[in-house]
């Protein structure tokens, strides 16, 4: 019984299949969005031309159908009203109209009538109120396909961010003989680096030749590189950076693992890929086509200049047989990308921090980057400084920054006095939006500092400084004189 069963579905199954291929046909005449104007106006002309033909053919006495029962000329008008519009269905009634005219004196089969007013009137309206519903239908069609592109950017960003967690569940089902770190391990240590970055020496800045622009140093790629080699089991790479010169334009190695590494060709299959996609490439992929004793098997931009063009690229010589898989690979790119996000945020962070070279790399960053949007499109933000003038407590600063907007972002620092500091970035705020942070977040602080029996007045002092790049910067700095970072609450 139950096989039975399983063969009826299985036939009925099929059956639906051929009927949908026998009928799809019919889906050609749906309302279009993507099709050009000369293509509509063509099917505008020929649909109906067709049907006229075919009616002369069935009733060479009346082509139109004009005292048939039924009016089946009028399918040809209808039919490119749905699928293109009012106006294209018009364009049919029209030849129609000059047709009824004309025909009497050229085909000799056509019986002289006068001109059928009721008949045309009838279908001019018909071809009106379906050019309506396919305009409906086309404006539907925009939209789901607006909301399926951003649906699928959204899948596309999550499916990122969720290899982390895959990449963190796949560790605890396998040795970790030949894995000296997780991905997330990596990704700590990372920002440990960047986050300690101001406290090594600079890396020594090139030859300026005069009259040519001389790029910025990458941030610490020595270091970035020490940690791809624990982390991905990378044995020989460099760091390249691309130069102006008098003599044209050549990349410099700035760092390297391993000894005797190849120049960069840009000729290289793999390199080439990568100055053209802005995309990590490794020579396991299938549609890049690698020739025999190539250089290089893995190649990812670490910059992007003002131009987008690539100017800072790892490329990798030597890598184990066992780190081309897949989990490896990826996080091999989560890395670079990682890296080349944190660099394309230095570029814009130079006169920002020349005013507060202490403050935290986050703050330096985001505040120079507030401070682009302000001078570029007029979009304000501001910087609101929450200083302590008595005893608090850590845990009453812990809650009151997690009460901050969802779009702030919040630094604890000691200010004067060794009293703690909560700084909050507020983000493309106007006037009235920042009187209305101040008064939720004055009734939300008098509600926890409450408890205690002490007011807001008594227990901080509020600060607005509008984010104006390095002049605003170092008034934020002279609030908080001295200053040091101690923490961030994502």
């Amino acid at each position: 019984m139950k096989l039975g069963d399983l063969s009826t579905r299985v036939t009925r199954r099929m059956r639906g299949e051929s009927a949908r291929v026998r009928w799809g046909w019919l889906r050609f005449w749906r309302p279009v969005t993507r099709s050009g104007r000369l293509i509509a106006m063509i099917e505008s002309a020929l649909l109906p031309t067709l049907v006229l033909w075919l009616g002369w053919r069935l009733r060479p006495g009346d082509p139109l159908g004009v005292h048939a029962g039924f009016p089946w000329a009028w399918f040809g008008p209808w039919l490119i009203a749905v699928r293109y519009g009012a106006g294209y269905g018009l364009f049919g009634v029209a030849l129609y109209a000059a047709f009824s005219q004309i025909a009497p004196g050229f085909v000799t089969t056509v019986t002289p009538q006068g001109f059928p007013a009721e008949f045309f009137l009838g279908g001019m309206l018909m071809t009106l109120i379906l050019g309506e519903f396919g305009a409906a239908f086309r404006n539907r069609q925009v939209l789901h396909r607006e909301v399926v592109k951003d649906l699928t950017a959204r899948l596309e960003r999550t499916k990122r961010r969720l290899f982390v967690i895959k990449d963190a569940l796949s560790t605890l089902e396998q040795e970790l003989t030949d894995r000296p770190m997780t991905l997330r391990d990596a990704l700590l240590d990372l920002r440990r680096t960047f986050t300690f970055q101001g406290d090594r020496p600079a890396l020594t800045a090139p030859a300026r030749t005069p009259g040519l622009p001389v790029p910025p140093p990458l941030p610490d790629p020595r270091a970035f590189l020490q940690l791809l080699s624990q982390s991905c089991r990378l044995v020989e790479a460099g760091v390249f950076l691309r130069d102006v010169t008098a003599e044209g334009l050549h990349w410099r190695l700035v760092a390297s693992l391993g000894q005797n590494l190849p120049g960069l060709d840009l000729q290289d299959p793999l390199i080439n890929r990568v100055l053209e996609t802005h995309q990590a490439v490794h020579i396991a992929q299938a549609a890049l086509d690698t020739v025999a004793g190539a250089p290089w098997v893995f190649a990812a931009p670490l910059r992007l200049d003002a131009y987008d063009e690539v100017d800072a690229l790892l490329a990798v010589h030597t890598m184990p047989f066992m780190s081309f898989e897949d989990n490896n690979l990826q996080r091999l790119q989560v890395l670079c990308a990682s890296y080349l996000d944190f660099s394309q945020l230095e570029l814009a962070v130079e006169d920002v921090r020349s005013a507060w070279v202490q403050a935290p790399i986050s703050l330096q960053q985001e505040w120079a980057q507030l401070s682009e949007l302000g001078q570029n499109f007029k979009l304000r933000s501001y910087c609101a400084v929450w200083s302590g003038l008595g005893r608090v407590s850590d845990d009453v600063l812990a809650e009151f920054a997690g009460l901050q907007p969802v779009e702030s972002s919040t630094w604890t620092l000691k200010g004067r006095n060794g009293q703690p500091t909560l700084v909050v970035l507020l983000p493309l705020l106007s006037t009235a939006g920042l009187a209305n942070y101040r008064r939720d977040m004055v009734t939300q602080l008098g509600q926890i500092l409450g408890r205690s029996g002490q007011r807001p007045d008594q227990a901080f002092d509020l600060d607005f400084i509008e984010v104006t790049g390095a002049r605003g910067f170092l008034e934020l700095r002279r609030l908080l004189s001295p200053a040091t970072a101690e923490s961030k609450t994502p």
